[in-house]
Parts: structure tokens; C-alpha cells; sequence
């Protein structure tokens, strides 16, 4: 049987399993809540006798429409796209993740793909140009150095495809694999094999070289940190990213049962009168930082079109934001940033670390000057939802363009600065965002998706 034919006989094998998992109800852990400070919403036992969620779910959320872009959308999609124009390597078909820094990691070139492919889908770029570009893209995939001989390292150059570290130096050993950022690009791949079938045999011989035994273990995702000569394997993802990235492994037949649970960790915590679903994993006894933002859930929202979960979870996250902006008169829209200064990258919050609206970096440093109102988060909100708030923050987002590289990233909560960094995720995310407007999400699991 033919590759593809293989995925196609697997999808359907998948769907099953995974519409048992969205619908059932999950046994819940009942430890470690305390640095939660709150508690807990439960209603019932299951019939194990152990404790389940009480989850209200919202009648009317306000779901955007598709429909054709404007003049003025299609414009925006053009000035999105310079960015890729300007920071594209066509020695090795990659992008840069940030405006002339030659480097980028596999999220970065999901959000690169998933972007080329917006552009072709809007018709903004011609079919030679589209063709051309996914093809030295995916040959380059396929010729990447990897980590241990297993999977790809976190960090590459983007014009020698060579091992780095996030500092952009080289190393020959890499610095381990993220599982979360290679479930992201298995995005694009997903969106390859069902639109682009051309492309399924480079799909093939990518992931073809790839051994995942270590980081797909009894059904949950690991990932690999290697520093200083020592190597750790941990799990990885936490609620929002684990599900969302679970769903495109999924699609290509990996065990994910325990990774793609949405109830197991989750509790509930009031934040501006809404009840934010967060991970109750603690950094302390599990060894990751936990963030509710608003990443995971849009790209959820633009990519599968949500499930019955992730449909309600995402619209809680999102309507916290709002209603701060009601309760203070503080615009707000967190996502995972980069910064043009020192931390240079954030994960500015609905909930983080036990604290609302914390803004964090990887090692867990706080401080609520690095917090910005994101325009990837807003265009992305804006087309899943289409509310008055989301137009208005539109409206003061549609100026933070540059001739030649897009979007900025957003601006300063705290003194309306711009965040002048231009990024492939951002404008990736922007383009991302108005093909889901025309077309609706790449991809559909099953459950709740927005209205046609």
C-alpha cells in the first residue's frame, strides 16, 4: 500500500479513538492544588468514584462567519507576507524567525508554511512562486542535521541548516528536541497530504528519518534538554499546547491517548469574573511552567476548527482578556511574544505560575512591564470571534506595519510603545488568520467549528 494510502486508512482508525476521548470524561487528579489558591470546581464522581469537572458549557459563543476578504484585508494579508519576501534564505527555502536574525526553530517554520500556504490559498503569490518555495523548503527538512540521530534539534541556521543553540551558535551536538514544536510543524504536513498530495512523498522521506520511541512514551509527548554534557527526558506540554499539537500527531496515527486528555490536569480559576480554564501542574513537582494564553487556542481555533473542548476553553481564555479591558479599561491581548529588548521573549498570560495576568520567560522571571497587547493575538481573535472589542483592537493594530517586513509584534501595555520586533509567527499567524476568514480552518477533527 502507498504511503498515503497508509494515512488515509490510519485517519480513520484515529477519528474513532478520538471522538472517544473528546466525548468520555476523564479521570481527574486530585493532587497538588494548593499553589492554585483556589479550588477546584467539581460536581460529581465518575464511575470509578473519583472526582470530574463541572464544565457549564457556553450557549452562545460568537463565532465569526467566513466570508471574502476586503480590499483593505487583502492588503493586509500583501504587507504580511513582506516579511517573507525579505527574511526568506534561498539557499535552504527556510525563514528567519525574527527580521535579520538566520535562525528559527520547527514552530517558527510551521508558521512559515502554514503562511506560504495562506498566501497561495489568497491567491498573493503565484503558483510558481508557491511551488518553488515548498519544494527547497521540504528538501531542506529532509537534510537537517538531528539531534542524537533521532529528531530534529530545537534550533537551526537558516542558511547553513546547521545544529544551534537559541543564541544562533553553533553546536554539534544540538541541545535536544522540542515535541511540542514538532507536533506544530506536522501542522503543514497534515495541510501537505490532504490539499498538496504532490508533496506526500518529501512529507514521507522527512519524517521517514525520524525515530520517535523516546517522545511518544505510553501515550503522552517528551521532549529532550541537552546542556553542559547532560541530557534530560521530560514530559512535555501542558494544557492548551499539548492538546492542540496532539491533534496533528493524531492525524498521521501516533499514540497520543493520555497527551490529547483535556481534563486530566485542568482546574478552574475565576479571573475578571470568567472561570479560565489552567493547568494544575506545578513547576516545583513537575518541572514545566504552565501559561494560559492565548497561542494554543487560536492556532486550535484557525488550524482544526476547535473541538467540543477546546471550542469552550478557548472562548473562556478569550472573554478574560475582554472583560479586563472592561473592568480596567486596559486593552489587553496576551499571547507568547517576542520582545525587541531584554527578555526578548515572553509568555505574557491570562494565568501563569499561580498568579493572574503574570508575564514569565522559560526559566520563570516575572515582570508586568514585559506584558504588550499582541497583533498576532488580535487578528487571530478577531477572525475566530469578529466582537466589537476584537474590531476595536484591530483598529489600533492595522498601523503597525513596516515597508519591508510586515507587522510589529504589538506594543507596550504599560507605555503604548511599539514592540518593534518583526517575526515569522506574527505575520505567519496574520496570514494564518484572513485565509481562515475566506476558508475556515485547514484541517477539522470533529466536534464544535465555527459557522461556514
Amino acid at each position: 500500500m502507498s504511503f498515503k494510502g497508509e494515512l488515509m486508512e490510519m485517519r480513520s482508525q484515529i477519528a474513532v479513538i478520538l471522538g472517544l476521548i473528546t466525548t468520555g470524561i476523564i479521570i481527574f487528579l486530585l493532587t497538588d492544588l494548593s499553589y492554585l489558591q483556589t479550588e477546584r470546581i467539581v460536581t460529581g464522581t465518575n464511575s470509578e468514584g473519583k472526582a470530574v469537572p463541572a464544565i457549564t458549557f457556553t450557549a452562545d459563543i460568537p463565532l465569526a462567519a467566513h466570508r471574502n476578504l476586503t480590499a483593505d484585508e487583502l492588503k493586509t494579508a500583501k504587507t504580511a507576507w513582506t516579511y517573507f519576501e525579505n527574511n526568506w534564505n534561498p539557499e535552504t527555502g527556510l525563514a528567519d524567525s525574527v527580521s535579520g536574525f538566520h535562525f528559527t526553530t520547527l514552530w517558527d517554520t510551521a508558521s512559515y508554511l502554514l503562511g506560504l500556504i495562506s498566501a497561495h490559498k489568497l491567491e498573493i503569490i503565484s503558483d510558481n512562486t508557491f511551488h518553488s518555495r515548498m519544494t527547497k523548503a521540504l528538501d531542506s527538512l529532509a537534510t537537517i542535521p538531528l539531534y542524537n540521530g533521532e529528531l530534529p534539534n530545537k534550533a537551526y541556521d537558516t542558511k547553513s541548516l546547521s545544529m544551534t543553540d537559541y543564541q544562533n551558535q553553533p553546536s554539534e551536538t544540538g541541545t535536544g528536541w522540542s515535541a511540542i514544536d514538532i507536533g506544530r510543524l506536522f501542522v503543514p504536513f497534515n495541510v501537505i497530504i490532504y490539499e498538496y498530495s504532490q508533496y506526500t512523498p518529501k512529507v514521507r522521506k522527512i519524517i521517514s528519518r525520524w525515530n520517535f520511541s523516546r517522545m511518544f512514551i505510553k501515550g503522552q509527548l517528551f521532549g529532550v534538554t541537552y546542556k553542559n554534557g547532560i541530557e534530560q527526558l521530560n514530559q512535555e506540554g501542558r494544557l492548551g499546547y499539548e492538546e492542540y499539537v496532539s491533534k496533528s500527531f493524531a492525524l498521521l496515527g501516533f499514540d497520543i491517548s493520555e497527551a490529547y486528555n483535556y481534563l486530566d490536569h485542568t482546574g478552574f480559576v475565576e479571573i475578571e469574573g470568567v472561570k479560565v480554564p489552567v493547568d494544575i501542574r506545578s513547576s516545583a513537582r513537575f518541572g514545566a511552567h504552565t501559561y494560559a494564553l492565548s497561542e494554543p487556542y487560536i492556532l486550535d481555533g484557525l488550524e482544526f476548527g476547535w473541538d467540543y473542548f477546546s471550542n469552550e476553553f478557548s472562548y473562556r481564555i478569550y472573554l478574560a482578556q475582554e472583560k479586563r479591558w472592561e473592568n480596567t479599561g486596559i486593552l489587553t491581548a496576551v499571547t507568547e511574544t517576542a520582545l525587541n529588548e531584554d527578555p526578548y521573549f515572553t509568555y505574557n498570560t491570562v494565568f501563569g505560575e499561580g498568579k493572574p495576568w503574570a508575564c514569565l520567560t522559560s526559566e520563570g522571571l516575572e515582570s508586568a512591564k514585559w506584558r504588550t497587547v499582541s497583533t498576532k493575538a488580535i487578528f487571530g481573535w478577531n477572525s475566530l470571534y469578529d466582537t466589537a472589542y476584537t474590531k476595536m483592537l484591530l483598529e489600533k493594530t492595522l498601523q503597525l506595519t513596516t515597508d519591508k517586513n510586515g507587522f510589529y509584534a504589538g506594543t507596550y501595555e504599560n507605555d503604548g510603545r511599539i514592540n518593534s520586533v518583526n517575526t515569522c509567527n506574527t505575520n505567519g499567524v496574520i496570514l494564518e488568520a484572513l485565509c481562515y476568514r475566506k476558508f475556515g480552518p485547514f484541517l477539522r477533527i470533529q466536534g464544535k467549528g465555527n459557522k461556514k
